[in-house]
């Protein structure tokens, strides 16, 4: 990639837009499934996708540039796209045919059921590559997956509260399988880095028990027994994330609970989150999630 050559900046709508889908597809998330092999390249330009992705190759041959590390990429294999990361389809070897997820920050953490299968979708096991190899039983389980959440975008016949439903039964199901296959590639790989991943899991952990009353780095890294300096570098590695985002981003997950399960008042849940007032909570909630506490309330619960 030229250093001349200009990143584009896509929003998923962008997305939607360039791969000339006509249907009525959500903001929060979509599902792209061409039946035909592709042959030219609809993304010739390297862009940064705001969203995170996962595209499941079904035939043909792609060479695919990510954060400017080049793979090769073959049927069965999924390939995931962390949000923010620079993306560049450099060729087509072979014609193509894939399913691909793409979904928003606010999608995952409204719907995901487990703060450490997000983290997984961006890659928290130091993975060496963003490609996993699938079996034939793991491929026909995505494949089905993302069929049905493709088919759930299309449906006219379903309620919203339906399609609600389903989609987030549906995601927490793909990101279980993922984990899964993920888990099971990293035990094969070098132990290397073994370490590493044991103290990220180690954080989440902690971070999944005490990120209610303890946002501050320097308090895991104690009970970690290592600094918050080598804790901070060890998340930015793997996750692309200082430290303080990922702390935030499980803080904003703690509060979706509170405000879809419990009747807590807002300022109730601004004190067991240990925010200062219930203004400086909602603001905070209103930044990450881009939606008042309130209205959030009002719309899941």
């Amino acid at each position: 990639m030229s250093k001349y050559t200009k990143i584009q900046n896509y929003s998923l709508r962008d997305i939607i837009n360039i791969l000339g889908d006509e249907a009525e597809y959500g903001t929060e998330f979509y599902v792209h499934y061409n039946k035909e092999l592709i042959q030219e390249n609809p993304f010739p330009f390297p862009f940064r996708c705001s969203n995170t992705g996962i595209m499941l190759l079904l035939h043909g041959k792609m060479k695919v540039q990510v954060d400017l590390q080049t793979y090769i990429v073959s049927p069965k294999d999924v390939i995931v796209f962390s949000s923010q990361s620079v993306i560049h389809i450099l060729e087509i070897i072979e014609p193509a045919q894939n399913i691909g997820f793409v979904f928003t920050d606010e999608f995952a953490m409204t719907n995901m059921l487990n703060y450490e299968d997000i983290r997984l979708f961006r890659l928290t096991e130091l993975n060496q590559t963003p490609i996993l190899s699938l079996t034939e039983d793991q491929y026909n389980i995505i494949f089905d997956i993302m069929t049905k959440m493709y088919m759930l975008n299309l449906s006219q016949s379903e309620t919203n509260l339906f399609k609600n439903a389903k989609a987030f039964h549906y995601f927490n199901l793909l990101a279980l399988e993922m984990m899964e296959i993920h888990r099971t590639g990293a035990n094969q790989a070098d132990l290397k880095n073994s370490r590493k991943k044991e103290i990220i899991h180690e954080f989440l952990s902690l971070l999944s028990i005490h990120v209610r009353a303890n946002r501050n780095v320097q308090f895991y890294a104690d009970k970690l027994f290592i600094t918050s300096g080598h804790l901070s570098k060890l998340l930015k590695e793997a996750t692309g994330n200082s430290s303080r985002e990922i702390i935030e981003e499980a803080v904003v997950m703690e509060a979706r609970d509170l405000l879809m399960e419990t009747s807590h008042s807002l300022a109730e849940i601004a004190e067991i989150l240990h925010f200062s007032d219930q203004s400086f909570f909602g603001k905070f909630f209103k930044k990450k999630m881009k939606i008042t506490p309130k209205s959030f309330r009002d719309k899941y619960k």
